[in-house]
């Protein structure tokens, strides 16, 4: 598994080890990776044990999944496939990702303003500047309001449920949140639960 943040250059070494007498030699090394990784193999202990290191080619920017083919001189294992994975870790994280309304009543009057307001931090892991690009919620009476920090890193996403059009019932909706940071566009969800007496 290579991961990493969005332009990480990530590597990974492998052993490669022999349990038979005879001594091991690994004749060739294929990819269906090239355009992705590097490999180099490397002698540790002649006919006994090798290692592979395996490094992104250029700044991780999107996962990615294939294989390495080693070809090697035991009868047993002539061939070891590896499977390679790539993944782009996010870089911005919203705290808390999940936000519980619990029961609202609406059967005694006005509804407390603040039962009906919550807020989520959004930053980056990095601390460079994020852009909120935009907002989004399926559900027309719920609304989301971004408040920027000194710095641009972290923001104040304020949810407010709209009085006059709750839905009566258990609730469970979702607000999408469209950031940028450096060149990286990346997408966070929060989830909204509740009950509407």
């Amino acid at each position: 598994m290579l991961q990493g943040y969005y332009g990480d250059t990530v590597t990974q070494n492998i052993t490669i080890s022999s349990l038979e007498e005879q001594p091991l030699k690994i004749k060739e090394v294929q990819s269906t990776l090239d355009d992705t990784i590097t490999y180099e193999l490397a002698t540790v202990k002649e006919g006994k044990e090798y290692t592979l290191a395996i490094k992104t080619k250029a700044g991780i920017k999107e996962s990615f999944r294939g294989e390495l083919l080693l070809k090697t001189s035991s009868q047993k294992k002539p061939e070891l496939k590896l499977s390679i994975m790539g993944r782009v870790k996010k870089a911005v994280k919203v705290s808390p990702p999940f936000l519980h309304f619990g029961t609202i009543d609406t059967t005694k009057g006005a509804i407390t303003p603040g039962s009906l307001e919550k807020k989520v931090l959004i930053s980056t892991v990095s601390g460079t500047d994020l852009i909120i690009e935009k907002i989004e919620a399926k559900a027309d009476w719920v609304m989301a309001e971004a408040k920027t920090g000194e710095q641009g890193a972290t923001h104040t996403i304020v949810i407010t449920l709209d009085e006059k059009n709750l839905p009566k019932g258990p609730f469970k909706e979702k607000i999408t949140i469209h950031t940028k940071h450096g060149e990286k566009a990346e997408v966070v969800d929060v989830i909204l639960e509740g009950r509407i007496l």
